[in-house]
């Protein structure tokens, strides 16, 4: 299979996600997939076991994050943004974003301010995000953009200056909902942005469990981390008939981008991206030197006189 998952959670992204990154990286070997990302929300603690589990199985682990991110401070509404690193030093810089989320940014969430993305973002590759991201609700509204403030024009502003930081390495994310009007809307503004911008797109499923019907766990994870909630009134509050699992196969992506209205060009084209954005990542996690103890009583002895 050639489509990456580069937005993917596993258990790590807390109330969310399910299954364990082990789970997930097997799933992508099982479906023919070469690679995945780890864009847990807010945090970076699955890394070590994707790659762990990766390089068992020879599945590239991508290293990432789904940033909760705000217009204005200590807002409680937060957009997302799909963070990638592309290599050492994008890495490092993921972290720095991380560290200074929780300790800086943190209200209800750890927050990702711009100066903080501007700062470190050397190395760093970017998706616009899903559809509760900035530059979605910039075009449709939501979060803490009034409807009556997004437009077409806001948003071509928006993707203008996340192009003119980040260069190529920004790219629109297309998810494949074709059940969604909202996914309709977003993936058909993103074709002409693209085209008009130059910015490509890039083709999302979004993955917070393995196999389809582990929706059924996506709800009781809901309802138990929201607190307020049955499992049998979380499931009427939304669409969890709609599977964010991972496709099967090359041709399921390109039928359900087409099917959010991406032409037969651009669904392609967002398919390509994956690959290319994983040939693109060549990430490997420092690893700290193997502790050495003593060998002998006398070596001991040896470093305890010492």
């Amino acid at each position: 299979m050639k489509w990456v998952s580069l937005h993917h959670h596993t258990t790590f992204s807390y109330g969310d996600g399910y299954a364990l990154p082990s789970v997930h990286v097997n799933r992508i070997a099982e479906l023919g997939g070469t690679a995945m990302a780890a864009t847990e929300h807010g945090n970076v603690s699955s890394h070590p076991y994707v790659e762990i589990a990766g390089n068992k199985v020879g599945v590239k682990p991508i290293f990432g994050l789904e940033a909760y991110t705000e217009l204005k401070p200590r807002s409680p509404r937060k957009f997302h943004l799909t963070i990638l690193a592309m290599n050492q030093i994008g890495y490092r810089n993921l972290n720095k974003i991380v560290t200074q989320s929780w300790s800086e940014g943190f209200y209800r969430w750890p927050t990702v301010r711009g100066e903080m993305l501007w700062e470190n973002q050397e190395g760093l590759i970017v998706l616009s995000g899903c559809s509760d991201s900035l530059l979605a609700c910039t075009l449709l509204g939501g979060k803490s953009i009034p409807v009556e403030n997004a437009s077409w024009e806001r948003m071509k502003r928006t993707a203008a200056r996340f192009q003119d930081r980040l260069g190529d390495r920004y790219y629109l994310e297309c998810q494949m909902f074709p059940e969604l009007p909202r996914t309709h809307d977003i993936n058909k503004a993103y074709e002409q942005l693209g085209s008009e911008l130059g910015i490509p797109l890039v083709g999302t499923a979004d993955v917070h469990y393995p196999l389809p019907d582990d929706n059924e766990m996506q709800v009781i994870l809901h309802a138990a981390h929201r607190g307020m909630n049955t499992a049998a009134a979380q499931a009427e509050s939304w669409e969890y008939d709609i599977r964010l699992c991972p496709p099967d196969s090359d041709a399921t992506v390109i039928s359900r981008l087409r099917g959010t209205g991406l032409s037969k060009r651009a669904a392609s084209l967002a398919l390509a991206s994956t690959t290319e954005i994983a040939e693109r990542c060549t990430v490997t996690l420092p690893k700290a030197p193997p502790i050495k103890f003593p060998g002998t009583r006398r070596d001991l002895l040896w470093q305890t006189s010492r």
